[in-house]
């Protein structure tokens, strides 16, 4: 199906029932789940977080208010103007009372100024701490790893571990500047040295040439500032070189190491919100979303089932799908559920949750098909957050 030239990929099946593409009635509930579905961003997300999100729904009951709870799913290219335009349909002619994800920044960006415009909950993947700054809005809020969360979490601890020399690959777009610098700036609080960095297109697919540009300038450990077939792309090659420095994707997923594989992977390290093995809990919750998509759920997986239950249980609280009076209660009620998620929402709109440090399994270490990840620290969410003292988001007394 299309809308006005763009891809759209319509109403889902949800708890067993397919439901209907008209305008919702009065005070029911309808999901949009606006993501990267067939570019880079896809392999962390994509379609398998469409069944996150359905298990959140059905977890749930299927309803809400009374009525049934209804999915719509879009593809949003990676462009801020598509992303844009599905949501000015949903929310115009189809009803929708929340969307969720747009995991591109510059798209998020774009869309949470519609959301706040138009009185509708936004539960946003954008990274950029802009989102919780000076763009912050009374309805949105920040589920994903932010920029400053994410580079606090991975650096700290592997620059104390003795990576204190870094160059960084970058994205060319808003994500990539933000995260940049700002993990350029925790390198250097803890001690490191930051020896050079250069950016690249998202269209890019040989990175040899800034690869070589990293040795040269005698970097030790590579910091990749971008995510999905990006840092696979650049991981493969660096390994192709037989180059002898730790990588340090930005974000690194269960189906990026699968696509890479551990053999290729003898010194990566990140950070992570969810690993499916860290405790019984998050192994419970992977068995049922395995048995559903045949592999265990990446952190993005995760994120969503936590942002609809969490959106869910705000309304039915709230009594109301109106934008602000869910975002109250949604800062009102702590985070909670089944992926051993233990959170609350700020002021700004910023989730805040610890983060987990990993090292890449070796394959001798590695047990079986998707275990990949040895957690080596655990960074507390109020350490790692941006300071709400700090805030230019107008909400913040």
């Amino acid at each position: 199906m299309t809308m006005n030239g763009l891809k759209w990929l319509g109403a889902v099946a949800v708890a067993g029932l397919t439901f209907g593409a008209g305008i919702a009635q009065a005070e029911g509930v309808k999901i949009g789940y606006l993501s990267d579905i067939s570019t880079s961003g896809a392999v962390l997300g994509g379609e398998s977080s469409v069944v996150s999100i359905k298990m959140a729904i059905a977890d749930f009951g299927g309803e809400v208010l009374g009525k049934p709870i209804e999915l719509l799913v879009a593809d949003t290219q990676n462009k801020p103007d598509v992303a844009l335009a599905i949501a000015r349909e949903w929310i115009d002619t189809q009803g929708v009372t929340v969307i969720t994800d747009v995991n591109h920044s510059a798209s998020a960006l774009a869309v949470n100024d519609l959301t706040r415009e138009k009185n509708i909950t936004f539960l946003g993947s954008g990274a950029s701490t802009r989102l919780i700054g000076d763009s912050c809005a009374e309805t949105h809020t920040q589920w994903i790893p932010n920029n400053h969360s994410l580079a606090y979490s991975i650096v700290l601890p592997l620059v104390k571990q003795g990576h204190d020399n870094w160059f960084f690959l970058t994205v060319d777009y808003a994500f990539g500047h933000d995260l940049e610098a700002l993990m350029s700036k925790a390198v250097v609080s803890a001690g490191g040295k930051v020896v050079g960095a250069v950016r690249h297109s998202p269209q890019t697919t040989d990175y040899s040439a800034f690869l070589l540009e990293a040795q040269s300038k005698g970097a030790k450990t590579i910091g990749l500032v971008s995510s999905g077939t990006m840092v696979i792309n650049i991981i493969k090659q660096a390994t192709e070189f037989g180059m002898d420095v730790a990588l340090v994707p930005a974000y690194l997923s269960l189906t990026d190491i699968k696509s890479i594989g551990v053999e290729n992977l003898r010194q990566a390290y990140s950070a992570t919100a969810f690993y499916w093995d860290r405790n019984e809990k998050t192994r419970e919750f992977a068995a049922r979303y395995q048995k559903e998509f045949g592999r265990p759920p990446t952190f993005h997986n995760a994120q969503l089932y936590s942002a609809t239950t969490h959106y869910l249980k705000a309304v039915k609280a709230a009594g109301t799908v109106d934008g602000k009076a869910v975002a109250a209660k949604m800062r009102e009620m702590p985070v909670e559920d089944a992926t051993d998620t233990s959170a609350y929402v700020r002021a700004d709109g910023r989730v805040m949750r610890d983060m987990y440090a990993f090292d890449v399994k070796t394959p001798e270490e590695s047990k079986s098909e998707w275990d990949f990840l040895k957690v080596t620290a655990t960074a507390d969410k109020e350490d790692i957050a941006p300071a709400l003292s700090d805030s230019g988001c107008p909400l913040v007394k």
